[in-house]
């Protein structure tokens, strides 16, 4: 396997792969309410993951994966770098970075009590990630969208396409993914779709980064 698919691949299962396992965890323990969150949004991600066994995973695994989209989005400017100028890039990158920066401390402050945990840096952390995050995307979609134009070869653009649809929709027609202390079911739904919709970007490079490997330049 490449280093590319390593990085893409690795930024979904750990991400992904970590709320999954969480909320199975939580569903076990019964520290989170048994339902299908896509449909019916009795949970949020965040509660899934406090309390027993599936805090200590969810804690974590998304710390690690936030360590993997940080790696993601350099390693995309690097594969964008014959196609796109440098300040754009650095944009693109700024906002991805701070994104999983955000998620990162939102994430860091999460206790098994309630009352414990800093819910002040938890809200603004996840509203970072999700909002920062669409950013960066916007401008790598965008990017890739100008590349193409020129002939630079993107196999996973399609699929790229549908995603950036589907997130912009939602940030249109339910006034973005608010995080709060205490959600309603539908803005609950919205956050599961959307962070779906964000892992399977990050897993499209799969396609993208087959011959992306690491070099050792020699003077």
């Amino acid at each position: 396997m490449s280093f590319g698919r390593h990085i893409a691949l690795m930024s979904f299962l750990l991400s992904m792969g970590t709320i999954a396992v969480t909320y199975w965890v939580a569903a076990l323990q019964g520290t989170a309410e048994i339902c299908n969150p896509f449909i019916e949004g009795c949970t949020d991600i965040t509660h899934t993951g406090m309390k027993g066994d599936g805090g200590f995973i969810f804690r974590g695994g998304m710390v690690a994966a936030c360590v993997y989209f940080v790696v993601w989005w350099m390693l995309m400017s690097v594969w964008l770098a014959p196609v796109a100028g440098k300040v754009s890039r650095g944009f693109m990158s700024f906002f991805g970075v701070l994104a999983a920066v955000g998620l990162l401390a939102g994430t860091a402050v999460l206790l098994p009590e309630k009352a414990d945990t800093n819910w002040t840096v938890h809200v603004k952390g996840a509203n970072l990630f999700f909002q920062g995050m669409l950013i960066a995307l916007t401008i790598n979609y965008v990017l890739i969208f100008r590349a193409r134009r020129s002939g630079f070869q993107v196999p996973s653009f399609w699929f790229k396409t549908v995603l950036i649809a589907l997130l912009w929709f939602q940030f249109i027609a339910f006034a973005g993914v608010t995080i709060g202390v205490e959600m309603t079911n539908g803005k609950r739904i919205i956050e599961w779709w959307a962070t779906l919709f964000i892992g399977f970007y990050f897993i499209s490079s799969w396609w993208d980064w087959k011959d992306v490997r690491i070099s050792i330049g020699q003077e």
